[in-house]
């Protein structure tokens, strides 16, 4: 018996050059993947692309996920709000900057990373 091997078929990912980009949060998620229970925040640039930023479930004062609402709310998270929990979906429509740099991943993927997220000026 002969058993072939192939390399995963690589799909071309739209990335978009690295920078700052005025954007909008247009949908929140929740998924699993390798990572456990994630978060997924798409953003929907000005000139309609669109990247993702995903983080973990956990909301603490120094998680990621805290990380990502202080950006878009432009302000710390007060400590009711971090015990009792924050409605994402009410964040949705919220226009923010983006801090994008482009990675790859371990099988050599770019994507666009969105590193850093700002309450729009």
């Amino acid at each position: 018996m002969v058993t072939v091997v192939k390399p995963k078929n690589r799909k071309k990912n739209i990335t978009v050059a690295d920078g700052v980009y005025p954007a909008t949060l247009s949908k929140v998620s929740q998924f699993s993947n390798a990572y456990g229970e994630r978060i997924g925040f798409e953003f929907t640039l000005n000139d309609g692309n669109k990247v993702i930023r995903s983080t973990n479930t956990v909301l603490s004062e120094k998680s990621k996920l805290a990380e990502v609402i202080t950006g878009l709310m432009g302000k710390r998270l007060t400590n009711t709000q971090i015990e009792q929990g924050i409605d994402l979906d009410t964040l949705i429509g919220t226009e923010c900057m983006l801090l994008v740099v482009n990675g790859a991943s371990k099988n050599g993927i770019v994507y666009s990373n969105v590193e850093r997220i700002y309450q729009a000026q």
